[in-house]
C-alpha cells in the first residue's frame, strides 16, 4: 500500500510538473515572432461615407470632373518597402520609408494576431488608429492583422479631410482650389462637412 502510495504521489507531481511545463511554454510564446522581417507595402486612401470606406478617387470623382480632371484609383496608392521588429513588451515597430508606426494591444487570434496602431503625427498630419480589419468569422472590427499562412500584415489609421490637405497644400494653393471649387459650385457649407471626413490610409505589407 506505501508503494502505492509513493507511486501515486510521483504522478501527481510529474502530471502538475506537466502542466506547468505547458503553462510556462505559452508565457513564453512571443506571437510577435512570425511577424519580424522585411515587406513589400502598399498604401491606399479612402474617405468615410456614412460609416463605409469609399475610394478617395472615387468620392472625389465627380468635383474632379467639375474641375476638368479626371481621378485614377492609382493616383492615390503608394508603394514602397517596409521593416518590422520588436518595439517594447508587447508591440511592434513598422518603419515605412522612415514614417514610423507602432502597433500596440496585441492580442493573439486565429491564425496570427490582431492589434491596435499608436497614435502619432507624421509630416505634420495626426492619425489615430482606425478599426477597418475584419477577421473571417467576426463581427468586431480591429485596427489591425497579421495572418501567419499568407504572411500578410495589414492596418489602418485615419485623420481628417482638412488636416490631411492642410499639410499637403500650401497657401497660394490652397486659396487656388477654393476659387476653383466656388467657381464649380460648391458651397462653403458643403466645404465645412467635407472638411470634417476621415480620410483613411490601409497599409498592406506582404512579407518577403
Amino acid at each position: 500500500m506505501k508503494k502505492f502510495r509513493f507511486l501515486f504521489a510521483m504522478l501527481v507531481m510529474v502530471t502538475a510538473l506537466g502542466f506547468t511545463a505547458c503553462n510556462d511554454d505559452e508565457e513564453d510564446t512571443d506571437v510577435r515572432e512570425q511577424a519580424i522581417g522585411n515587406y513589400s507595402i502598399t498604401t491606399t486612401l479612402y474617405v468615410e461615407d456614412e460609416g463605409k470606406l469609399v475610394s478617395f478617387a472615387s468620392e472625389l470623382s465627380e468635383l474632379a470632373e467639375a474641375l476638368g480632371e479626371k481621378l485614377d484609383e492609382n493616383d492615390f496608392k503608394i508603394t514602397g518597402t517596409a521593416s518590422v521588429s520588436k518595439d517594447g513588451s508587447n508591440k511592434l515597430l513598422v518603419n515605412f520609408d522612415g514614417d514610423k508606426f507602432l502597433l500596440n494591444n496585441i492580442r493573439e487570434a486565429s491564425n496570427g494576431f490582431v492589434f491596435d496602431v499608436e497614435a502619432t503625427t507624421v509630416d505634420d498630419v495626426h492619425f489615430t488608429n482606425y478599426s477597418g480589419y475584419h477577421l473571417e468569422g467576426e463581427t468586431k472590427t480591429y485596427g489591425g492583422g497579421y495572418i501567419a499562412s499568407n504572411k500578410k500584415l495589414e492596418f489602418y489609421i485615419y485623420s481628417t479631410m482638412e488636416e490631411v490637405l492642410d499639410a499637403s497644400l500650401d497657401e497660394e494653393t490652397e486659396d487656388a482650389l477654393a476659387e476653383l471649387l466656388v467657381a464649380a459650385g460648391y458651397t462653403e457649407e458643403e466645404a465645412k462637412e467635407d472638411a470634417k471626413q476621415k480620410v483613411v490610409f490601409e497599409f498592406t505589407l506582404t512579407k518577403k
